[in-house]
């Protein structure tokens, strides 16, 4: 089973076409055609996972006015309400977004994260923290499982002793205190990284720079796509493929080498990507043959 604890997010697009400018200001005026609701967050890694296997359930919070869209889908694991779920709305006008409107407050409830069990501890736990409040303690997740993958947005000292520790650059580079880095230079700080957090795997994304690897192997993997429309979601697609891969007990870095390949396939789309699993079968399937060479 692989299991997604997290803050789970609503993205809202607002679709529509712009051929003018308000006379209030100088800003284009939106004909709104139609509105789009997905699940961002948590809520996306779950739903990439779903869409390649059944077995895989959802821990966090919604709030009552989007509530619905869980009815819908109807996830294994454990939902509660809280008063304000993050939202994040996007208006699009002529396939370009304008602007992004973040309405949010920070979740005070800790009953997921209090409750959180699961029964076998080489299960998959996929930690998907946005620093919305829905986890507090990262430790009282990750002692629970024996392969725990973080997806951290707090310093990465509290996320000790994870299975895998996947920061961006951003995130990895505000940890170190420099800034602008090679991906050498990086790969670097990583291993020291690795070592001082006791991290099994320690993986920094680099975006058009590709993803590095300090594990049982130390890599540096080129990004697989040069055609980027949106880059929306693509850490998760990720961090999907990557509990996927592993609850397949497919070696770490062939995980992470089929993550980064589906990761690139999540930017050339806009909006959230959903996996293909045709397309990450295939991928699959074509890295084994080239690790046998």
């Amino acid at each position: 089973m692989i299991h997604v604890i997290g803050d789970i997010i609503i993205d809202e697009y607002l679709l529509g076409s712009s051929t003018r400018l308000s006379p209030e200001a100088p800003i284009p005026v939106v004909d709104l055609k139609r509105k789009r609701y997905s699940l961002g967050g948590a809520g996306n890694v779950f739903m990439n996972v779903k869409s390649a296997t059944e077995d895989v359930s959802l821990y966090g919070y919604i709030d009552d006015a989007h509530s619905y869209i869980l009815k819908k889908i109807k996830p294994k694991g454990k939902i509660s309400e809280c008063d304000l779920m993050p939202l994040k709305t996007r208006i699009v006008a002529n396939d370009h977004m304008l602007v992004r409107v973040d309405t949010e407050e920070y979740i005070e409830e800790t009953i997921i994260e209090d409750s959180f069990s699961i029964k076998n501890e080489y299960d998959i736990v996929v930690l998907s923290d946005y620093n919305k409040g829905t986890v507090k303690n990262p430790q009282s997740i990750i002692t629970k499982s024996k392969r725990c993958i973080v997806d951290p947005k707090v310093s990465l000292d509290y996320y000790k002793n994870a299975y895998v520790l996947k920061p961006n650059k951003k995130e990895f580079e505000d940890y170190i205190g420099e800034s602008n880095l090679s991906p050498k230079h990086l790969l670097v700080h990583a291993r020291r990284v690795r070592d001082e957090l006791n991290v099994d795997n320690f993986i920094v994304t680099l975006g058009s720079e590709g993803v590095l690897l300090v594990g049982d192997q130390i890599e540096h993997y080129p990004a697989t796509s040069t055609e980027v429309s949106d880059v929306t979601g693509a850490g998760d697609t990720f961090t999907a493929t990557l509990a996927i891969c592993l609850w397949m007990n497919l070696p770490v870095y062939l995980a992470v080498r089929i993550s980064n390949t589906m990761a690139g396939e999540a930017v050339k789309r806009h909006g959230t990507y959903l996996i293909d699993y045709n397309k990450l079968a295939e991928e699959i399937e074509n890295e084994k043959i080239i690790s046998n060479r």
